[in-house]
């Protein structure tokens, strides 16, 4: 099952497990001589689920940065406003991220080092993609590709060269 159908059925689940709590509420205040209007059961349901929607929108960025090794460094994160989630226009959402375990560093000649950046999307496939860095020489390059010349706020090579025989220059003198 996909990211997508598990949260429709924690979704279910909630919208279930609140009509059950709203139900039994009203039916123990019929019992007690107070009325409630037929409405406040859906209503109640209703909020029950996009609340629970709200959260876990929110929630999950925490959720899963808690899944990676305990060392690992946060290089980016993605956020995104979706059409079906209103709320997202007032706080946008993270929907990925990419990461950097620092265990994952290895020494090779020459300067160069290569490192896992892992790459998480929310609802997609988690994906570890090897990179390796020309610490010397201010280039990346990533698995199967050719070098390229170092972005001046690249998070990654930051963390990989920071400290590392970089020529002393600012990244962002590197041409």
């Amino acid at each position: 099952m996909t990211g997508v159908g598990v949260e429709l059925l924690g979704v279910i689940a909630v919208g279930i497990g609140m009509a059950a709590v709203l139900f039994a509420g009203m039916h123990a205040l019929r019992k007690a001589g107070l009325n409630l209007p037929r409405w406040l059961l859906p209503a109640g349901i209703g909020l029950a689920m996009i609340g629970y929607s709200v959260w876990n929108d929110y929630a999950w960025f925490g959720r899963a940065k808690d899944r990676l090794p305990q060392d690992s460094q946060m290089l980016l994160v993605g956020r995104d406003s979706q059409p079906w989630a209103p709320w997202t226009y007032v706080a946008p959402v993270a929907v990925r991220f990419a990461a950097l375990d620092p265990a994952s560093i290895r020494d090779e000649e020459n300067g160069i080092r290569q490192a896992q950046i892992t790459l998480v999307e929310r609802r997609g496939q988690t994906l570890v993609v090897p990179q390796q860095f020309d610490c010397t020489q201010g280039r990346i390059r990533p698995a199967r590709g050719e070098w390229t010349p170092v972005q001046p706020d690249d998070p990654a090579y930051a963390a990989v060269c920071e400290g590392e025989g970089n020529d002393g220059r600012d990244i962002g003198d590197r041409g």
